[in-house]
């Protein structure tokens, strides 16, 4: 008999038991990794070791109005600009921004050669015109007691209206710049045009100005307006001429009415600026800390710190007793406005469910790190 024909069907008995073998380890291991895959996908994590995790009861959903800060503001068509009229330095700044001051009252020094110019000026045609009523006086009584002649009355009158002319031009050119003959000097005063704060200043003390430049902003002493930010995507139906209440820890309330819609981002934060007119007076002063009542949706409260963000969703980890003890899963929901420490959730919850309200994190960190293949890389199969 021919040996090779015996050695021919033991090698293939050995090449078939060897691809059965390998043929249910590769099952074995999809098996295996497919086990893996389902627990990622469920997110069913034990709770037992894990501290620092604070649990709580989803409570029922309500719909009502939150208080949230804000801050009163001066309308911007109460503010004017502090604009020097004349040339000079300035001396000194009397006015604190943010101070109130009372209307007249002084807030900015200017010591100006053009304003001595010009009260040097009306101070010479003052007397100019004094000389020329004094001399037409004369006269007049020299030309009624038949001891003067005509022609010099009549030069006389002429002059005396010159002199008029020229002290009332001189006198113009000082109250142009703001100020009465009598009580202008070397030194300009600028004053509150109304009770109000100076916003700020763009000059500095010792600084030279040019007439009509810009010295700083003043704003009115009432704040017509409230300044609030609040997260995206901000209340639903908060349309603009909705109505609210807006409060000060002093006691007093006013209503106020939405303005516009929100089309401004605060750099740095991306949260959305809306502005509110308030009703009646007396007004707050600008800069005032207020708390407007904004109206929400229909959903719970949880802490922030229950939300976490899994692969572009927002969602808490829920908590289910079992055989084996408590198992977190993550639960997708709709997320709503941020209230300070709390978020509105408006759906993907029901009243009595357990959550962790707190260290949702370390959960989140153990389910990412599940879901990670062994040594970075993806199971080849």
């Amino acid at each position: 008999m021919n040996p090779f024909a015996m050695r021919l069907p033991l090698t293939l008995v050995l090449l078939a038991g060897l691809g059965c073998s390998k043929k249910a380890a590769h099952e074995a291991n999809a098996h295996e990794h497919g086990q893996e895959a389902a627990e990622v996908q469920g997110a069913h994590i034990p709770l037992e070791g894990i501290r620092g995790l604070r649990l709580m009861k989803v409570p029922e959903a309500r719909l009502e109005g939150r208080w949230v800060s804000g801050e009163a503001m001066g309308d911007e068509a109460a503010q004017a600009l502090l604009a020097s009229p004349v040339k000079g330095i300035v001396s000194q700044l009397l006015a604190i921004p943010g101070q109130g001051k009372g209307a007249g009252t002084p807030l900015a020094l200017i010591q100006s050669p053009e304003l001595a110019h010009l009260k040097a000026e009306w101070i010479a045609a003052k007397a100019k015109l004094e000389r020329a009523q004094a001399d037409l006086g004369r006269e007049e009584r020299l030309f009624q007691a038949g001891a003067g002649a005509r022609r010099d009355l009549e030069a006389t009158r002429s002059e005396c209206a010159t002199a008029r002319a020229e002290e009332e031009a001189t006198r113009l050119g000082l109250e142009a710049v703001g100020l009465k003959p009598g009580e202008a000097g070397a030194t300009y005063v600028m004053k509150a045009p109304t009770s109000g704060s100076v916003v700020a200043w763009k000059v500095q003390r010792g600084q030279g100005v040019e007439a009509g430049q810009e010295l700083g902003s003043f704003q009115a002493a009432q704040a017509a307006v409230v300044r609030l930010e609040l997260s995206q995507p901000g209340p639903i139906g908060w349309n603009p001429g909705a109505e609210t209440e807006v409060r000060h820890g002093g006691g007093r309330t006013w209503r106020a009415r939405l303005e516009g819609t929100p089309s401004a981002l605060t750099p740095g934060t991306g949260r959305l600026t809306y502005r509110l007119r308030l009703q009646g007076g007396p007004l707050p002063m600008p800069g005032t800390p207020v708390e407007v009542k904004v109206p929400l949706e229909n959903g719970v409260f949880l802490p922030q710190a229950a939300l976490q963000q899994m692969e572009g969703r927002w969602g808490v980890f829920t908590v289910e007793e079992g055989q084996a003890g408590r198992r977190a899963m993550f639960q997708p929901v709709k997320r709503g406005m941020d209230l300070r420490d709390e978020v509105l959730v408006l759906e993907g919850l029901r009243p009595g469910e357990t959550v962790v309200a707190e260290g949702a994190y370390l959960l989140k960190a153990f389910q990412q790190k599940r879901s990670e293949p062994e040594g970075g890389e993806g199971h080849g199969h």
